[in-house]
Order: C-alpha cells, then sequence, then structure tokens
C-alpha cells in the first residue's frame, strides 16, 4: 500500500503521527505472515488472507492513532494519570490494546483498579460533585467565578482555576446567549429631568436611588414588553410589569408595584432614559405623588442607565434567548419564575459581594 502510493515509511509515519519504527514493525509483520501487502511489483495479490490482514493492521492503526491523540498529554510515564485515561477510555477500546501503546502492563492496571481510594481522589470527588451541584443549581448558569465564590462560602479554599479546569474536564460550559435591540424613542417634546443619579450607582441604603427600564420580548405571538424597576442598593428588581403594548401605562404599573412593595419612608431618587414613557407628564406627575426626585441619562448615553440595562441583557442571555416562547403568556409565566424565584432570591451578584439581592437587603435591615 505504501509501494502503491509512492510513498516512503517516513512519510506515512509523520501523516499518521507514529513514529517510524511503529509503522516498520506492521510492514515486517504483514511480510512474516505471508501476505504480499507490498510485492515488488506494487500492485497487491488478489489474496483474501493477504487482503484480511491488511485490513486488520489498518484497523489496528486507526485504532492506535485515535489513543494516542486522546492520549498525548497523559504520555508522561505517571501511572495514576495512564491508568485513569485506561479506565476512562476501556468501553472505547481494548484494555490490552490500550495498555500495549501506553507501555503499561495489564497486571499494574487491574491491580490500580482494586486499590483503596486515597483521600486526595475522594476530596477531589467531592468538589467535582459540589461545582456540578451549584452549576446545576444556577440553571447551568454560572461560569468559574461564581461557582468559585459560592465554594467559598461553603467553606471551601478553592481556586478559580482549579474549579475552572474541573469544569472543562466535566464539559460544564455556561449556556448564556447574546442578542441586543434598542427600545427607547427619545424624540419627543416632554420635558427632560437633569442627570442627578450621575452614575453614583452604589447608594448607602436601600430605597435611596431606583432605575428603571423598559425591554423587549420576542414571542410566536407578538412582542412582549416588560418595565423593571431596580434598587440600586441590593440590586434587587422591586417592580415589573409586563404587557403587548410598550405604553406609559406599563411603566406606570411597574412604578406603582414598586411603591406598594417597597413602602420607602423617605424620598426615592428615580433615574430613567429619555423614553417618552418617563417623560410623559402622568408619569412624572406619580412621582411626584410619591415624593420621588426625577432623573434621567443624558441623550445617547447608555452608560448612565447601566445597571438596568445590565439586568435586562442578563435576562436575555440567561433565559429569554435560550428559550423559545409560543405565547405571550407562557413568556410571562417564565418571566415571572426567573426574576422573583431566581435573580431576586438565588442569584448572586458581583457588585454586591456575591450576595443575592434579598440576602443583601435582609442583611442590610439586620444590622439596622
Amino acid at each position: 500500500m505504501i509501494q502503491e502510493e509512492g510513498k516512503t515509511v517516513p512519510q506515512v509515519a509523520k501523516e499518521l503521527g507514529l513514529h517510524t519504527n511503529t509503522v516498520y514493525r506492521w510492514v515486517s509483520e504483514i511480510k512474516q505472515d505471508g501476505g504480499q501487502a507490498f510485492p515488488g511489483s506494487g500492485q497487491l495479490k488478489d489474496d483474501d488472507k493477504a487482503i484480511k490482514a491488511l485490513q486488520k493492521q489498518i484497523r489496528d492503526l486507526q485504532e492506535e492513532n485515535d489513543i494516542l491523540k486522546k492520549g498525548h498529554a497523559l504520555l508522561c510515564k505517571r501511572p495514576a494519570l495512564i491508568y485513569a485515561f485506561i479506565h476512562k477510555y476501556r468501553f472505547q477500546c481494548h484494555v490490552a490494546k490500550l495498555c500495549a501503546v501506553m507501555d503499561v502492563s495489564r497486571s499494574g492496571y487491574y491491580k490500580w483498579t482494586k486499590r483503596k481510594t486515597s483521600k486526595q481522589e475522594k476530596s477531589r470527588k467531592k468538589l467535582e460533585q459540589r461545582i456540578r451541584r451549584i452549576f446545576l443549581d444556577s440553571r447551568r448558569l454560572y461560569g468559574s467565578p461564581k461557582i468559585t465564590q459560592m465554594l467559598h462560602k461553603q467553606g471551601s479554599r478553592v481556586s478559580e482555576k482549579t474549579v475552572a479546569r474541573i469544569m472543562k474536564e466535566q464539559g460544564l460550559k455556561s449556556r448564556t446567549a447574546k442578542k441586543y435591540k434598542a427600545t427607547t424613542n427619545s424624540k419627543h417634546n416632554l420635558p427632560i429631568a437633569e442627570n442627578v443619579l450621575n452614575r453614583q450607582f452604589r447608594p448607602n441604603t436601600p430605597n435611596q436611588a431606583w432605575v428603571a427600564d423598559i425591554t423587549y420580548i420576542a414571542t410566536d405571538e407578538g412582542w412582549l414588553y416588560l418595565a423593571s424597576v431596580m434598587d440600586l442598593y441590593s440590586r434587587k428588581i422591586v417592580g415589573f410589569q409586563m404587557s403587548d403594548r410598550m405604553n406609559k401605562e406599563l411603566a406606570l404599573q411597574a412604578l406603582d408595584r414598586a411603591y406598594h412593595q417597597q413602602r420607602p419612608s423617605n424620598s426615592v431618587l428615580h433615574h430613567s432614559d429619555r423614553g417618552s414613557q418617563y417623560a410623559s407628564h402622568d408619569y412624572q406627575a406619580r412621582l411626584s405623588t410619591y415624593k420621588m426626585i426625577a432623573s434621567m441619562s443624558r441623550k445617547g448615553n447608555c452608560y448612565d442607565n447601566a445597571c438596568i440595562e445590565s439586568f435586562h441583557s442578563i435576562l436575555k442571555k440567561e433565559l429569554i434567548h435560550l428559550e423559545r416562547f409560543k405565547t405571550r403568556e407562557q413568556a410571562r409565566k417564565r418571566i415571572f419564575e426567573y426574576i422573583l424565584c431566581f435573580y431576586n432570591a438565588k442569584r448572586i451578584h458581583s457588585t454586591i459581594g456575591y450576595l443575592t439581592p434579598n440576602e443583601c437587603e435582609r442583611r442590610y435591615r439586620k444590622a439596622a
């Protein structure tokens, strides 16, 4: 076959990623078996036995090549790693073949399988289980930084690099997705408030500064719009409302829910973009009724309202773009559950010390 293609043994060995001695050995074995796989004329004789012998050698070559590719990183003569690799692929390849290619004895491998698990291995398996549990509990959304922080909370001192490596080995990858679409309409003649917030996103107490915005959700029935209000202290969504229309009533209902749920005792700074819903006379009148101070982003500056826009981006990456909603009602239920049961109650936030919004608010009230 080598001569038939006009290639030398070193060329074939290089193409297959094998040592030249291995290929020479196969050529020698085929000749010793009586097969005429490499006749001087360059033509393979019509001999069933020789053909079968050659086909077997080709299969062995492919199998060994696959083994070598998978075990390349382990070919460092560390028996524990090599035995673990053999054990992992024992159902895909023959154990004898794996041992031969890895240059270890079968008896050594079988002895390894009967050994007692070390404390280090037990600790490693427990860590792997905890990482998987946290990952699944996060709805397969957390990456290594958040999982590391959760482990630290549980008393496990482990580095982010170790967590990232274990997640990669186990195929645990965050399933978030990214898509963007603008919804703000600031082309109107309604009065605009000053940017009082001025990107001061770290208030000292709850109900000191709220931010509001509207986003969209695609369903098979058409768009569903979500208006949200966030407390900047805890990053908690204190009020939200959904509708098939993006109007001032949608924004007002979200504000009403936030006010009646939080019952702020002092004046709240309310920040939004320059959208017509928030600049409307009815919305500004409601802010006055609730004794809130209006603040709006500068024209065309998305960073002035980055926190609530970041929440909507997270919502889309972690929920909206991972599912398809047939109806608006289906989308409503999933968003309602995500905000109240997951985002506010379970999802940790780096800005507030890897606490959940509810936990952050509870800690403040307990300390107060």
